[in-house]
């Protein structure tokens, strides 16, 4: 489907999916994730094929998908009203209420092709919502996301639901097309910004939900050196290739002994193919890049899992970058300056015993700073939806860090309040 007709179906079906109440928008989510149930077989079995992740990585996904849309659909189905009683000139209540802001581009990523692709949360919250939604497919999936595209427009009403495809062109038509209100991103620096320019530079503006990359760093204090922490973090660094967008980036230590250690283990984790070409080759680039700089802990295979180990001040460029694969930056070193050093994060994890209390209180106001999440004592590669869940961060890894893009929070991307004063009780939505 072309871009131009797809945003015409969607601003045709948003008056009615707008006019839907909660419930029947709930009804309408949970038929989504029970036909995504259904043919659970032939979805994870297409996306082994075209993204080399396991099996039990991709059920997890599926089980998470469906689980989010009925997540969503039951928050959709909440009362959402704020009232004031007899606050405005003359005397009138305000109500405030929401009001969908209609169609939603969304982009699928590459990296969760369930859980964050065209099935995902930017389009299960745009519905929950009351928005129709046009997903553009990722390249790097295209048979894995015209599977779900389809079972997603059975399930839903005419319009609510479109697919299209292709490069570059057709992101930046998609996000022009004046039909189109709001722009939920998961993808690259480069990609969100080009996005967030050209729904800039529209004659009429719209919001870009993206998020883009995240060095996500993780501090680790004198008594939780231990060889459980190694562990937790090298599985971390390696699970599904490195290719999280929580993935553990930097880690700082101030034993030289615990980074050795860790090297070590990151470079024994066997870890599968990446999802594309240009992927495994931008993580060959970064090893050639570290190894003619850095002290280099690699293993065997292709991609290869790898360690950079420097000190704690040689902390810079490249170092403070994101890099997808199986990688980290192992800084030995005091913890207590590298907040300051850090871009914004989606996460900052701290590992610390009783011990590091003080500590780790120095350190929290310039992680807060710095990160949308804050890990005690865990890895951070575990996102769970949920109710408080905040899923963003200071730019540049969103480009909204007070929103979410996991949690039933995410729905308020896409809608916006409305206060209604003195309206009659029986004109009320």
């Amino acid at each position: 489907m072309n871009v131009s007709t797809a945003v015409s179906r969607a601003v045709a079906a948003a008056p009615h999916l707008a006019s839907l109440s909660g419930e029947l928008r709930r009804t309408m989510l949970h038929a989504c994730a029970d036909a995504l149930a259904a043919a659970g077989g032939e979805i994870v079995a297409t996306a082994l094929e075209e993204t080399g992740l396991t099996m039990a990585r991709l059920r997890g996904e599926l089980d998470r998908t469906t689980g989010q849309l009925r997540l969503l659909g039951d928050h959709a189905a909440k009362p959402w009203r704020r009232v004031s009683a007899g606050v405005a000139a003359g005397g009138g209540d305000v109500v405030t209420v929401p009001v969908p802001v209609g169609p939603v581009a969304v982009f699928a990523a590459s990296n969760f092709p369930l859980a964050f692709g065209v099935s995902g949360g930017d389009t299960a919250s745009a519905l929950a919502a009351g928005c129709p939604v046009v997903v553009k497919a990722h390249p790097a999936q295209p048979r894995t996301g015209e599977l779900l595209g389809q079972i997603l427009a059975r399930a839903l009403p005419d319009g609510a639901f479109s697919l299209v495809a292709g490069g570059p062109e057709v992101s930046l038509e998609l996000v022009r097309a004046a039909g189109i209100r709001a722009v939920g991103f998961t993808g690259s620096l480069t990609g969100g910004r080009a996005l967030m320019d050209a729904a800039a530079a529209r004659p009429d503006p719209i919001p870009v939900y993206a998020e883009m990359g995240s060095l996500n760093p993780v501090l680790v204090l004198p008594g939780a050196a231990v060889p459980a922490t190694v562990s937790a973090l090298a599985a971390a660094v390696t699970g599904s290739a490195g290719q999280l967008c929580t993935k553990p980036g930097l880690v700082v230590t101030g034993s030289a002994a615990f980074a050795e250690e860790l090297a070590n283990a990151v470079a024994a984790v066997p870890v599968h193919r990446m999802l594309t070409a240009g992927m495994a080759q931008a993580h060959e680039t970064w090893q050639a890049h570290a190894s003619a700089a850095h002290r280099v802990v690699a293993g065997a295979g292709s991609p290869a899992p790898f360690a950079v180990v420097v000190d704690v001040d040689d902390l810079a460029g490249e170092l403070l970058e994101e890099h997808f694969g199986p990688s980290v930056v192992i800084a030995v070193g005091a913890a207590e300056d590298v907040p300051s050093r850090l871009e914004g994060s989606l996460t900052a994890s701290v590992f610390a015993d009783e011990g590091d209390r003080e500590a780790a209180r120095s350190l929290l106001p310039g992680l807060l700073t710095r990160a949308g999440r804050i890990v005690w004592n865990g890895v951070p590669t575990g996102v769970a939806v949920c109710d408080a869940m905040q899923h963003g961060g200071p730019w540049p890894a969103t480009s909204a860090s007070w929103s979410t893009s996991v949690g039933t929070e995410a729905v308020e991307r896409f809608r916006r309040p409305v206060a209604l004063q003195g309206l009659p009780v029986e004109l009320l939505p």
